[in-house]
């Protein structure tokens, strides 16, 4: 169903929601999911994140009441296919007398029999799901349909904003860390004056959060370096062109560890191509870490990622081939359906 004029009593809801300056997204949600179960005469509205474990539940109005967390799992509602389908809203008046949805475990086993759904749009795709529910059947009018895209997209402006302030925090964290780390000489090897294994940990715990969030995967080579008279020349340098996201640990036993972020199989070989020379023909073992991939999406730190990598290392000198171990997506270590987005 197109999206069309809204009615002037739906203008009237969102002049309301305009005319009100709310202190946090929650209480936009709260008036806001209020209103439509009031204007709308529905059983429920409600609000869902898309986060990488699927839809999760932000806020509800049923009946008047409002509950966090939701009364039932967003996952078995419409609301997964309006993720699949962002596009367009997601009209159903009747779930029982429409093949399509008959079978649905929405309207089995939640008993949501009419179902308005609208997805809350991001550039990067879908970040939440507005939706107004009936158990019993009933006909959208138009400008229902235009009044629930209307109210997404104001909806999808505040979770935008939040997601935004929670990034900028989370950067602050990672400075003050990093800062904080810099000053504690014991994370630093004193013999090569590159971070070590525990400040890899401290790295990881702020770093990795990030990632997740991004679902931004991470290049990671380990290779031997001997400790011979051109090894401190040779990480100095190694230091010096490296870019100023990447890492450079010391793993100790002469092992050492490059850290990509934000950084694909393409773009890691170029700048391991651009290493060689410094590194020398030494033989290294590359991989990604994956948030999206088992065992890396359950793991808090790289070790998971590190371990594959230095199986593909053969170590000692060699022909300074890199050798990769990648996780191959199956139904054991792959996401849901519904948690893709």
């Amino acid at each position: 169903m197109p999206e069309t004029a809204l009615g002037d009593s739906h203008i009237h809801l969102l002049g309301a929601l305009g005319s009100i300056g709310f202190v946090h997204a929650e209480d936009l949600y709260e008036f806001g999911l209020d209103l439509l179960v009031r204007h709308l005469g529905v059983d429920r509205a409600m609000v869902a994140s898309v986060t990488a474990r699927g839809l999760e539940s932000l806020w509800c109005a049923e009946d008047g009441a409002r509950t966090r967390p939701l009364p039932h799992d967003p996952n078995l509602s419409f609301c997964a296919q309006v993720v699949r389908e962002p596009v367009a809203a997601l009209v159903i008046e009747d779930a029982a007398a429409d093949p399509a949805w008959a079978d649905h475990p929405a309207f089995l086993t939640l008993g949501i029999r009419a179902y308005l759904g609208a997805a809350l749009r991001f550039s990067a795709g879908p970040i939440g799901v507005l939706s107004v529910q009936s158990r019993t059947a009933r006909t959208w009018q138009p400008s229902d349909v235009a009044l629930v895209h209307a109210v997404a997209a104001l909806f999808g402006k505040a979770m935008e904003v939040e997601a935004l302030k929670v990034e900028l925090d989370q950067a602050r964290e990672v400075m003050d860390l990093t800062a904080a780390v810099m000053e504690d000489h014991a994370l630093e090897n004193p013999r090569t004056g590159l971070p070590t294994r525990r400040y890899l940990e401290v790295w990881c715990k702020s770093h990795l959060l990030l990632a997740r969030r991004r679902r931004e995967v991470i290049a990671l080579a380990t290779w031997i370096q001997p400790a011979k008279s051109e090894r401190a020349q040779i990480l100095a340098r190694l230091a010096g062109s490296l870019r100023g996201v990447d890492l450079l640990v010391d793993l100790g036993r002469d092992r050492f560890l490059l850290v990509l972020p934000r950084t694909l199989r393409a773009g890691a070989e170029t700048v391991l191509e651009r290493l060689r020379p410094i590194i020398g023909p030494r033989p290294m073992g590359a991989t990604l870490w994956n948030p999206l991939l088992n065992p890396d999406r359950e793991a808090d730190t790289l070790q998971p990622a590190i371990r594959r990598a230095q199986s593909a290392d053969p170590g000692g000198q060699g022909t300074g081939e890199v050798v990769w171990a990648l996780l191959e997506p199956s139904r054991e270590n792959i996401l849901g359906e519904a948690d893709q987005w």
